[in-house]
């Protein structure tokens, strides 16, 4: 009789297989991701895609299943339906909305939120001294500028504020860090509005946003970093001071 050489601590697990859709959402997923299918675009129809994907119509229908669960895609029924890539507008508004309720119902300050930018935004902000085109710096530039003329008019308005961390966001050209950083920005934005407004603090705060445009202009992506770092960690000292006073 043979010896059995497999003591009692040794288990066979099952392989587990992928779904056969699997490897079909994936396809469409990173296509979506590297923006080679755009917001609105309507793709191909069903039996089009089953055969360029070589698989069946049953399979494409549970990718397609998979991406819509995901939010990715959105499958409109009747004549002019199909499936189309999802604004991500929506889903950066739901995920705020999210973030938001979060604040209002106490499980969160707004100061977690800051925190959390300030783990985030350092790091966009240096992928987008990395990969800005003429055209990012242009649009950073543009509400820079903007930014500046309303303090020199006098006018302590907030509303560029998140608009320059959009376009910083952008730049860094990867869509799924920029929907996280700005909704979180997004949510922030009613703390921020009720904070207590100088002439001290608004000068700061553009002045930071020149000093990062700079760096991230100069193509320097640590100390770009570097100076978003000591912006964002300015800006939550601010939030916490007005929300103990």
């Amino acid at each position: 009789m043979a010896e059995n050489l497999l003591d009692d601590s040794f288990k066979i697990v099952g392989v587990k297989r992928r779904r056969l859709h699997e490897p079909v959402a994936d396809q469409i997923r990173q296509a979506i991701f590297r923006g080679l299918i755009v917001t609105g675009h309507k793709l191909p129809p069903e039996r089009e895609m089953a055969e360029h994907f070589q698989t069946s119509r049953v399979t494409l229908k549970e990718a397609l299943r998979a991406l819509e669960k995901e939010g990715l895609i959105m499958i409109r029924r009747g004549g002019r339906g199909g499936a189309f890539v999802a604004d991500f507008d929506n889903a950066l508004n739901a995920l705020a909305d999210l973030l938001s309720t979060v604040v209002k119902l106490g499980s969160a300050k707004s100061a977690n939120l800051t925190e959390m930018r300030s783990i985030f935004e350092p790091e966009i902000t240096r992928l987008a001294t990395l990969r800005a085109t003429p055209e990012d710096i242009s649009a950073i530039e543009a509400v820079l500028i903007a930014q500046e003329k309303e303090l020199e008019s006098g006018e302590l308005s907030r509303k560029l504020d998140m608009w320059f961390h959009r376009c910083i966001a952008e730049a860094a050209h990867n869509p799924v860090m920029n929907i996280v950083v700005n909704a979180v920005n997004q949510s922030t934005r009613d703390p921020i509005l009720r904070s207590k407004q100088t002439v001290e603090m608004r000068t700061r705060v553009v002045t930071s946003h020149r000093d990062i445009f700079q760096a991230v202009r100069s193509g320097n992506s640590e100390h770009a970093k570097r100076v978003m770092t000591s912006h964002l960690v300015d800006v939550q000292c601010h939030l916490e001071t007005s929300e103990n006073e």
